[in-house]
């Protein structure tokens, strides 16, 4: 490995570690039948202030009594989790779509008994489709969410709402904050700073839910005055493109299969460009979650060390053009190496650029690829500097 540079490998981690019981909300416990309680909850991201939970009627006993324990290191990603209060605390299970749990603790995955499990199944598709948003295409959106129509925007990390208008577009849709109050309520999910960061959605309109993803930086032409928003903002839905390239925005597409409960859908069918570009979001956004489904479970220190290196990084953004002809290449291989150019700009630290490498790679031509190296400059020893200017999107 050249000086000044390391080899990163991602991973897998285990949720149970992530998911902070401490920052859900609890209601609607049903009895368990034998002193306790259960709740399945589902949260777009670990982190996620909000999210959508229901009581199961199911015996605690019957659960962990009748199931099959095996031992195992990592869970699969989950979005779902199970919280079972006892009389001597509680405890929190990731839950697989299959209704398998993870014991952290003991690493073990925990099956239950087919009747139970079937139940559980049931139940986390009531609360899937009570969480999440319809992915439309772009095409039916532009139908189903018309020029002018007003309608809500949930952001479902924070669970914070406010009002907008569609205004134009012909690519995606080009929205504006109807009041200073939904301006305001819009700013604050960004932390109280405009940016382009990319968010999991849902469009409330005409008594639908849709899946999409917005940018939150004003920009462009104007049309409602008084409302403390000077410009119009994004908000993309599946097969939209931006006004410029024409082209699909990778992250876009990412958090509006996100809003629809289909993350990990997404990123088994992406490419190696479109995996590399969720890595350099995920660095730019430090967004965990998505370096979390990203990953595999090979180094969980490695991929903390990741983590905390990305807090540095104002911005991260891809400077290399992706090539047809590569992608083609791709989709006859099993094994992938694609070197990219990265700038960075880092906390007290002048910008630079720096060749990145990503390698790749997957069973067969019809497995999903899995991101398992990422080569970049230490931040504390940059590569190649450059006086570049901050990331224009």
């Amino acid at each position: 490995m050249g000086k000044g540079k390391r080899s990163v490998f991602l991973l897998l981690a285990v949720w149970g570690v992530l998911f902070r019981p401490e920052a859900a909300y609890m209601h609607g416990f049903s009895a368990a039948g034998d002193g306790g309680s259960v709740v399945l909850s589902v949260q777009t991201t670990p982190d996620a202030a909000y999210r959508s939970e229901t009581g199961v009627t199911l015996s605690v006993g019957k659960l962990f009594g009748q199931s099959v324990r095996r031992k195992a290191e990592s869970f699969p990603y989950t979005d779902t989790f199970m919280k079972v209060r006892e009389t001597g605390g509680e405890h929190i299970y990731p839950v697989s779509a299959m209704g398998e749990l993870y014991d952290s603790s003991g690493h073990e995955v925990i099956r239950p008994g087919e009747a139970l499990r079937g139940q559980l199944v049931k139940q986390i598709a009531v609360l899937h489709r009570k969480h999440y948003g319809e992915l439309i295409s772009w095409n039916d959106a532009q139908k189903a969410v018309p020029r002018q129509a007003k309608f809500e925007v949930l952001d479902l990390e924070t669970g914070l709402a406010f009002r907008v208008q569609r205004r134009a577009g012909r690519q995606h849709a080009d929205v504006q904050p109807l009041t200073k109050k939904d301006t305001a309520v819009m700013k604050s999910i960004y932390g109280g700073k405009w940016s382009w960061n990319r968010r999991a959605v849902l469009v409330r309109y005409d008594g639908h839910s849709y899946a999409a993803s917005m940018n939150g930086m004003p920009h462009g032409g104007d049309g409602i005055p008084e409302n403390g928003f000077s410009g119009h903002s994004c908000i993309h839905f599946a097969g939209s493109t931006t006004h410029k390239s024409r082209s699909k925005d990778t992250a876009h597409q990412f958090m509006a299969h996100r809003a629809a409960g289909m993350a990990g859908s997404f990123a088994g069918k992406a490419s190696p460009q479109e995996l590399a570009d969720l890595v350099v979001t995920a660095l730019d956004q430090h967004d965990d979650a998505m370096l979390e489904l990203l990953g595999r479970p090979h180094n969980r220190d490695r991929l903390e060390e990741l983590k905390k290196d990305s807090r540095s990084f104002v911005s991260v953004r891809r400077l290399t053009e992706w090539k047809p002809d590569e992608a083609r290449k791709a989709e006859q291989e099993y094994v992938f190496e694609l070197p990219v150019e990265l700038a960075f700009e880092e906390a007290g630290k002048r910008p630079r650029k720096a060749i990145c490498r990503f390698a790749f790679t997957r069973a067969s031509l019809y497995d999903p690829w899995e991101l398992t190296q990422f080569e970049y400059p230490e931040p504390d020893r940059p590569g190649k500097r450059t006086e570049g200017g901050r990331n224009s999107r």
